[in-house]
């Protein structure tokens, strides 16, 4: 069975089972290590400062020479083990990324089953050192094979512990505390996304709502927060503020904007539409870190766009932590405060806000006593590098002039020649000797549509195509038809049949996602040359 990620399976009569990892790679020296990591109550079984190199495999489990073969005897295995999950971790100060691997193949079988699973592991980014690639975990006592493709920014083992996950020794299994049900529901599912959902796993947060990050993500520091609204706006930004113990801004530094994206300590990090978090970071003095969307001109609102959403996610796991959508119908703002993060005696939490303000950026610093400055909008040029659809279409359309006027002529000539000849059809009738030349012109004018026309249509074809490679590529590869109808000129129907031609081709195929909807995955387009 291939499975797709996000799929779980049942095992039944699980015995002995083999494991097998392959993948290929140019550069001799990646040297990816594949770990068994053994989870009791969302705890690992090992010492936190362990060498890499060191790593104990638990009782009943072995690895062969080659790092890429596992044997687990499963009714051999501690019974107080509760999952186990195989990791794959670069070296420290690895110069490279798992993007450097392909043709990355996962095989499970059970020497009395049979073949249990198999799993295709897509291509990855530059950003990814680390991945967790599937787990095995008790279930109502029964074992499940999980598989999760959950990619890491941290190339190295040791780092579980920057990823929220506790450690436990093995010799201290038996006397381990008991874990109360708040624990369990926060510190091991939101690292190793177990089959059953964490209660705060990707929380839709309503206004006024509170989210306590030390309590549900327990050593979680590093932050991201996303933007992402409907429709395109160029202007429609991201701001942060610092503010201190008094609720004041100290200075105008510590405001943050399109010419000053970094808070002193390196604490938070801006782009137009992205704010990166780090806790740790953050200065003694700072109580809350409050982020606003902005209309750079001022004489526009917040009311242009159908809908504002922030995500929150681990920097690391890129695991959704929790998301605030804001409605703006009707809604005469041009600012408007988002979420606030801010400490408090069990550590740091979030808060949904959604408070807007028509007067902008000003009520803000009257609020915190500072002077914000003034945000003009100066739109983006496009670089060569980067051309937007629309120019890549319109270049398109250049080159191909010459050809598309050159057979529209051809189309009218071929009209002209059936026009002549059904005129001489007319005149056979009072003499015969036009009927071959009628003829003759009649059968000329149809070839010379028939090839106008279809050069014409290799033409559209192919300018789709580009648009259709382009919106795979603005898209992070992942698309369906209905993005392509939204944005074209074409029906569902038609846009289903360039995405099915291009799989046909072997450039992409289709998937499901994690809420059961089917898109095309065009993944492989990554590192192609296409």
């Amino acid at each position: 069975m291939t499975l797709i990620v996000g799929q779980n399976i049942l095992i039944e009569k699980i015995g002995c089972v083999e494991i097998d990892f392959a993948w290929r790679s140019l550069k001799s020296d990646l040297n990816l290590a594949i770990y068994a990591v053994a989870f009791s109550d969302g705890k690992v079984l090992a010492e936190t400062n362990i060498a890499p190199n060191q790593w104990p495999l638990p009782k009943a489990v072995s690895l062969d020479k080659s790092g890429r073969h596992f044997t687990v005897q499963f009714p051999q295995l501690d019974t107080k083990i509760d999952r186990l999950a195989f990791y794959g971790f670069l070296p420290e100060n690895s110069r490279y990324s798992l993007k450097q691997m392909s043709h990355f193949q996962i095989r499970v079988n059970d020497l009395s089953l049979g073949r249990l699973a198999k799993m295709d592991v897509e291509s990855f980014n530059d950003t990814h050192k680390g991945v967790m690639f599937f787990e095995f975990y008790l279930h109502n006592n029964v074992w499940k094979l999980g598989y999760k493709r959950q990619p890491l920014k941290t190339g190295y083992l040791t780092t579980l512990t920057d990823l929220g996950v506790s450690f436990i020794k093995p010799e201290r299994l038996e006397e381990k505390p008991s874990v109360t049900s708040e624990h369990k529901s926060t510190e091991p599912e939101a690292i190793t996304q177990s089959s059953e959902p964490s209660i705060v796993d990707n929380v839709q947060l309503q206004k006024g709502q509170n989210l306590s990050l030390s309590e549900h993500f327990t050593h979680c520091t590093a932050i991201t927060c996303k933007l992402n609204f409907v429709p395109k706006i160029d202007d429609l930004a991201l701001n942060v503020v610092a503010i201190n113990r008094d609720n004041k801004v100290n200075n105008i530094k510590d405001f943050l904007y399109h010419e000053n994206t970094i808070l002193r300590g390196e604490g938070v990090k801006l782009s137009d539409a992205e704010v990166s978090i780090n806790l740790d970071k953050l200065p003694h003095d700072v109580t809350k870190i409050q982020i606003l969307v902005t209309r750079r001109a001022t004489s526009k609102r917040i009311n242009s766009a159908d809908f504002i959403e922030l995500s929150v996610s681990n920097t690391y796991t890129e695991q959704k932590m929790a998301k605030y959508v804001c409605e703006t119908t009707d809604k005469n703002y041009n600012t408007m405060v988002l979420l606030n993060f801010y400490r408090n005696q069990q550590g740091w939490s979030i808060r949904a806000v959604g408070q807007g303000f028509s007067g902008g950026l000003d009520k803000i610093g009257q609020r915190y006593q500072f002077s914000p400055p003034k945000l003009r909008y100066v739109a983006p040029k496009a670089s060569v590098a980067s051309n937007t659809l629309q120019q890549e279409i319109a270049s398109f359309e250049a080159e191909n002039k010459a050809a598309v006027d050159k057979y529209k002529k051809l189309q009218s000539l071929s009209y002209l020649l059936m026009g002549i000849a059904a005129l001489l059809v007319l005149l056979t009738f009072s003499r015969i000797l036009f009927l071959p030349l009628a003829c003759l012109l009649g059968g000329l004018g149809w070839f010379c549509f028939q090839h106008a026309s279809k050069s014409l249509k290799t033409i559209q074809d192919e300018q789709f195509e580009r648009l259709v490679l382009n919106m795979i590529k603005a898209n992070n590869y992942q698309l369906t038809p209905f993005d392509i109808a939204t944005h074209c000129r074409v029906n569902i129907e038609r846009a289903t049949e360039m995405l099915d031609s291009l799989c046909d081709k072997g450039l992409g195929h289709t998937a499901i996602n994690r809420e059961g909807n089917v898109f095309y995955d065009f993944s492989s387009l990554k590192n192609s040359t296409y």
